[in-house]
């Protein structure tokens, strides 16, 4: 199997019953792969998956879970003697249908409004949830001040060099103390209430419920795929990914749009005034410049160059500065919040003033 053309172990086709197949690789990499192989003149698609055998069980409870509740998920394959997926060398490996159809779009407001009542059923239908004894579950619930507190510690502790450092460092102090705003409000709020909501009823976070990994097939349906970050946790670590996925594609952030899709989720699922209080914490936030951070202190993109590095700083910064300003001095609708940041001017004046250094 050559690093050009990765090709996955025949024993995994033949546990599948699949000889002389036509296999193409969409992607891969050392711990992940997919390809589409074509059999009979059908198409499956192969994924090998970074994940232990009873995680991948829980992966694919959930599945059946929201499927019986009207989730499109890709349905999985059994192997020739009834398995739901081949281990082989410690490697994860299952087969899925092949769903045919288009990713929705950012740009275009129905699809927009498609993507988000689509996680908001996908969030009603993740209630009730319950996996087999042999499942390993991820869960996430109530860790949100601890990841605040690391993200920050590793903000305050970068040591920035170079070109991208020396422009970093200009924005550091200003998106630290949003960032410990963010975290105070958040110990105040209504965040260990719905977290104990989900503890008791259930309730999952997809991760990555993006455009990317999302079909709309020929008559209109959604489909979810890649399903492996599943996760239990609130609806609003989905909200706050999706919104930023969004805004990224705009020159910064735009509150009446934001608005808009989340009016859009709420007509489906709607939550509580202090439940979007929460999320608005979450989007105050810096996870972006705290990411960026990380990606260039660990070379998690070794094939980004400084002048990327400092293109996307520009654009991440500017997000988190105009966000900071609607966030901080205007409601979060659909329901009528009062300003997150109403009960600290000085954290409102800096964000009117234009806080930020060099924006």
């Amino acid at each position: 199997m050559s690093a050009e053309s990765p090709r996955p172990p025949e024993s995994v086709l033949a546990a599948y019953g699949i000889t002389r197949a036509c296999v193409t690789t969409e992607n891969y990499k050392e711990k992940k792969g997919v390809w589409y192989v074509s059999h009979n003149g059908e198409t499956k698609v192969l994924k090998k998956l970074s994940l232990s055998p009873a995680r991948l069980r829980f992966v694919l409870d959930a599945a059946e879970h929201l499927r019986r509740n009207g989730i499109h998920i890709p349905a999985v394959f059994t192997t020739i003697d009834g398995r739901d997926f081949v281990e082989v060398a410690g490697d994860i490996y299952i087969l899925t249908e092949f769903i045919k159809g288009r990713n929705p779009e950012y740009d275009k407001e129905s699809d927009r409004a498609m993507i988000m009542q689509g996680l908001a059923s996908f969030h009603q239908a993740s209630r009730g949830l319950r996996w087999s004894d042999r499942a390993e579950a991820h869960v996430q619930l109530g860790n949100w001040p601890e990841q605040y507190t690391r993200h920050l510690e590793r903000i305050a502790r970068a040591e920035l060099t170079g070109p991208f450092g020396t422009e970093a460092a200009r924005y550091r102090q200003h998106l630290l103390e949003i960032g410990y705003f963010a975290l105070h409000r958040l110990e105040r709020s209504a965040y260990a209430d719905w977290v104990e909501e989900v503890r008791r009823e259930g309730g999952l976070a997809h991760q990555d419920f993006a455009a990317g990994n999302l079909l709309v097939d020929r008559p209109g349906n959604l489909h979810v795929l890649d399903i492996d970050s599943l996760s239990i946790e609130i609806p609003a670590r989905d909200l706050r990914k999706v919104l930023l996925k969004v805004m990224k594609k705009r020159p910064g952030w735009e509150h009446d749009l934001a608005c808009s899709l989340l009016h859009a989720y709420d007509q489906v699922n709607p939550l509580s005034k202090a439940y979007y209080e929460v999320l608005a914490i979450d989007l105050i936030f810096p996870h972006l410049y705290a990411g960026l951070i990380d990606k260039y202190v660990r070379e998690r993109a070794p094939e980004w160059s400084e002048k990327k590095f400092l293109q996307k700083l520009q654009e991440v910064v500017k997000l988190e500065k105009t966000k900071a300003e609607a966030l901080l001095s205007r409601a979060l609708l659909p329901c009528a919040l009062p300003a997150v940041g109403n009960h600290n001017h000085r954290h409102r004046t800096a964000a009117r003033k234009g806080g930020i250094a060099g924006v």
